[in-house]
This record gives structure tokens, C-alpha cells and sequence, in this order.
């Protein structure tokens, strides 16, 4: 059985890194997307910013770099929707003198129809009430090295293949970010966090056919949307903490969102943590997690905490484990 134009299928089947990715990549939601990252941070129901009192500030907002006293390193792995894993690791380094910390955190995802890279070094300072943070980023990305296995496709002539692959467009993208962050603590109980995320981040797109009878858009800048996040913690006792976030549109094309968090430990070892992400608007589009951790002293100042996380949301259920070690 024949089927018209059946190479257009092929192009979509295999073929979906290719103009679809290698065109006007960073202005669609698949480019370098915030799935939400740490464990403990999405427990809270996303609702970070005005807390980032751990080795996740990097991400989160780098001025909470600086309310870090321990060396600190997690690593996470997320199987997002079964489809595409994501690789997270962060590291916090609290520098010789008072109050300034530094930030490495790196994420990883894809495959060979889509991969990306990311570096962000972060560094923050608090002075008094004060605390100013700063994060550098650096990104890559390569899509279209995704290849055909002929025999999983007998339906189809060798020439329909050809074609589709030809067609197939393939190439690389690099850039930088800047992410800006600050924090006001009034009390020992209250916070404020403001994040401007992405303020500067061009991306370098490099694409080409594989056909040379093909053409593809080339090589072309863009720049990745910025965001700004607002949010604010609060200590209800020694044992539990609230937060919430706001995240406004920056585009038309995008929504407001409201966070809101909590973290309680209920003994000495244990937390648990509950949250949910709301989008100011008429879709079906909002989040609940929740969040357990065990938090451990091993040797002297060894600690080590392994933290869970499970998020309800409309596509599919998931969830995030991690393993932070402090000293």
C-alpha cells in the first residue's frame, strides 16, 4: 500500500530536530526550559526565591549564595514526562572571610535530536540586611545528529528515506547569561527576593541541511525571554518556614504565575515540604508537590540529606530525587 507525500511523515518522525529546532529555537518553550530544579525547591511548590538558603541559590537567586556556611554539593537526575532526562548537580563554597559564597551549578539534558548544556557561576555577598548575588551562565546546545535505523521503516522506499534525511537540518547553538539577584532580610524571620533571570542571554544559532540541494535559516542570533521573580520566606518557628513567589508576565504571550510553599521538620532527621504553582489564568496549568527529606549528621560536621519530591501536574506526574552532602 502506497501513501502520497508519505516523506512528510518521516520528517516529523525523525526529523523533529530539525527546522522546527534549528530555527527560531529560543523562542519556543523546548529551548533551555525551566522544568523546575533541586528537589527541595520544587517540594516547596517552586517557591524559592525569597528563601535560596542552600546550594540551589545558584539557580534560584544567587544573593541567598551568601546566607550559605557549609561547603555543599547535590545532584539530582529527573526523568521529565519520560521523554527527556535532565541532569542537575550544584555546589556552594563559602569563601574565606565574612558572608561571600560561590555557586557552580551544572545541567544536562537530551539526546541527539536535542541536547543541552549548561554552566552558571554565581557569586554572592551580604552587607547588613543586604544581600546582592550574581550569576553567569554559560549555555550550549547541538540538534538534528538523530539518525534513522532504515529497518524500523520498510514501509517506506529507500528514496522517500533519502529525501526526509536530506531534509533533515542539524547544527549547534552557544551563548551567555546574566541572572541578577537580591535579598532584604528586615528580621531574623523575613525575607525578600527579587531575581532577574536571563537579563542579558544571547544564543548563537549555527544550522544547516544535509542535503545540499536543502537550505536551513544559517547562522542567526536570538535571545532567550527574560524573567523576573519576586518572593518572600518567612519563619513561622524554628522548625517551619513558608514562601511565596510571583512571577509576572514578561510577554504577552506568557502568564502570571503564583507560588507557595512550606517546609516543616517534624524531628530532628525529617522534613516534610508541600507547595503549588497557580497560573493567573484560564488553562489547566497548575501544580502541587510534595516533599519529604532526611537530613543526617554523620562525622563531626558531615551531613548528608537525600530529599524527595513529587509533582501533580496536568501531563504527567513526577518526581525528583537528590543527594547533598555538607561539611
Amino acid at each position: 500500500m502506497r501513501f502520497p507525500k508519505i516523506h512528510i511523515i518521516l520528517i516529523i518522525l525523525f526529523g523533529i530536530s530539525g527546522s522546527g529546532f534549528g530555527q527560531s529555537l529560543s523562542g519556543i518553550p523546548a529551548s533551555f526550559v525551566d522544568i523546575g530544579f533541586g528537589t527541595r525547591p520544587v517540594g516547596m511548590g517552586y517557591a524559592f526565591v525569597g528563601l535560596a538558603d542552600d546550594e540551589n541559590a545558584t539557580y534560584w537567586n544567587p544573593a541567598g549564595l551568601a546566607l550559605t556556611r557549609d561547603i555543599t554539593a547535590g545532584f539530582s537526575q529527573i526523568d521529565q514526562l519520560g521523554l527527556i532526562t535532565y541532569n542537575y548537580a550544584s555546589v556552594a563554597v563559602p569563601l574565606p572571610g565574612q558572608k561571600h559564597t560561590l555557586g557552580i551549578t551544572a545541567i544536562s539534558s537530551g539526546d541527539d535530536a536535542l541536547e543541552e548544556l549548561s554552566f552558571h557561576l554565581g557569586y554572592g555577598f551580604k552587607v547588613n540586611i543586604l544581600s546582592l548575588g550574581l550569576a553567569v551562565k554559560y549555555r550550549h546546545a547541538s540538534f538534528g545528529n538523530n539518525t534513522l535505523n532504515r529497518e524500523d521503516y520498510i514501509v517506506f522506499d529507500d528514496s522517500e528515506i533519502d529525501e526526509a534525511l536530506n531534509q533533515q537540518v542539524f547544527g549547534d547553538a552557544s551563548g551567555l547569561g546574566i541572572d541578577l539577584g537580591l535579598m532584604l532580610h528586615p528580621t531574623s524571620r523575613l525575607s525578600f527576593g527579587v531575581l532577574v533571570r536571563d537579563l542579558y542571554a544571547p544564543m548563537n544559532w549555527n544550522s544547516e541541511a544535509r542535503g545540499a540541494e536543502y537550505q536551513a535559516r544559517g547562522s542567526y542570533e536570538e535571545n532567550l525571554p527574560f524573567e523576573v521573580l519576586f518572593g518572600t520566606a518567612y519563619k513561622l518557628s524554628n522548625n517551619f518556614i513558608a514562601t511565596v513567589d510571583f512571577q509576572p508576565a514578561t510577554t504577552n504571550e506568557r502568564t502570571n504565575f503564583v507560588r507557595a510553599g512550606i517546609e516543616g521538620r517534624l524531628v530532628k532527621v525529617l522534613m516534610i515540604r508541600a507547595g503549588t504553582e497557580q497560573g493567573v489564568n484560564d488553562l489547566d496549568d497548575e501544580k502541587f508537590t510534595l516533599g519529604t527529606g532526611i537530613d543526617l549528621k554523620v562525622k563531626n560536621q558531615i551531613r548528608i540529606k537525600s530529599d524527595f519530591a513529587y509533582v501533580i501536574e496536568p501531563l504527567q506526574n513526577s518526581q525528583r530525587i537528590s543527594v547533598t552532602i555538607s561539611f
